[in-house]
């Protein structure tokens, strides 16, 4: 297609996250790195929908199916998000949808984070910091060493393998779950190994991190329920930065406020925003993220230079 026809339309709006936003020096970047390609900036659902019948690429946050009768010359679609339940159309053979991957070292960083703060007592600290001047004995009661654990990663994609090499460079030892048989990565460690899905309930007992990074779907749904969380050493903690399906959310408040689980570090639900009558709310060992482990302030930057490398060509 000439060029001249090329027309890349984006709307990536959100009132809450600021680092979700397309802004006009995006749009900059993206022109000059395509030249001949017109880049139009949308700030609003009426400004897309009058702009996406000249769209031979779209970037946004959501799609419906009513939207693509006037799209005939649409061939792409694009999306900031990893999830791939994020759209629920149906597209013609024409239209390829692409979902990103960039996301995996920023979410890598807030796993760590969670990690370190199970381990060294940060979270007691922090609830107790109000409660007790000087929490010394409760807070050096659940202090462990980081290096040395064993982390197992449910789900080893693109998140998992970038939560695997940070945690590895700190000294933790790496099971990685997947169900697809794939060789070790070549850094790993003489301690870390790849598993498959239905070693799982060999592999809990031995886990101090249990971290899901598990896409939506009918195998991952309870995935982490009530008997294999019981499998879990008392100490262990879970952190979800997947799916919310994929963990037993009942179950696991009842294992934290019984003080059969360590502690729990969530990014995700199965409803979100998460009810404020969920009993994981009074949990006191339990950290909840408002599905923002993903967040950098060079998230749009991040996601164009992912955009670029896989998509230049195709315009």
């Amino acid at each position: 297609m000439n060029s001249r026809n090329r027309c890349i339309v984006v709307w990536l709006t959100n009132k809450k996250v600021s680092a979700w936003n397309f802004d006009e020096a995006h749009r900059l970047r993206l022109e000059k790195a395509l030249p001949g390609v017109r880049v139009l900036l949308c700030r609003s659902k009426e400004e897309f929908l009058a702009a996406l019948p000249a769209a031979t690429a779209a970037l946004v946050w959501v799609m419906k199916q009513e939207w693509l009768a006037g799209a005939d010359k649409l061939r792409l679609i694009v999306t900031p998000t990893a999830g791939k339940d994020f759209f629920s159309i149906t597209l013609p053979p024409r239209i390829a949808l692409h979902y990103s991957s960039f996301h995996g070292h920023v979410i890598a960083e807030s796993v760590l984070g969670m990690m370190l703060c199970h381990a060294r007592g940060l979270l007691t600290a922090c609830r107790l910091q109000e409660l007790n001047p000087w929490p010394l004995t409760e807070v050096s009661r659940g202090q462990r060493l980081l290096r040395g654990s064993r982390l197992t990663i449910l789900g080893f994609g693109s998140i998992g393998t970038h939560i695997a090499r940070l945690a590895g460079v700190c000294g933790v030892r790496i099971t990685a779950v997947r169900r697809s048989e794939v060789a070790s990565p070549p850094w790993f460690g003489p301690d870390d190994r790849m598993a498959r899905p239905e070693e799982l309930d060999h592999i809990l007992p031995a886990t101090d991190h249990l971290v899901l990074c598990l896409p939506r779907s009918p195998e991952s749904d309870n995935i982490l329920d009530s008997r294999r969380i019981g499998l879990l050493p008392t100490q262990a903690a879970v952190y979800n930065v997947g799916r919310g399906n994929a963990v037993d959310e009942t179950a696991l408040a009842a294992a934290l406020k019984e003080g059969r689980l360590g502690a729990a570090y969530l990014d995700v639900f199965r409803e979100e925003p998460l009810a404020e009558s969920s009993p994981l709310r009074k949990c006191p060992n339990c950290l909840i993220m408002p599905h923002a482990s993903g967040v950098a302030p060079d998230f749009m930057d991040l996601f164009i230079d992912e955009f670029l490398t896989r998509h230049a060509g195709k315009i």
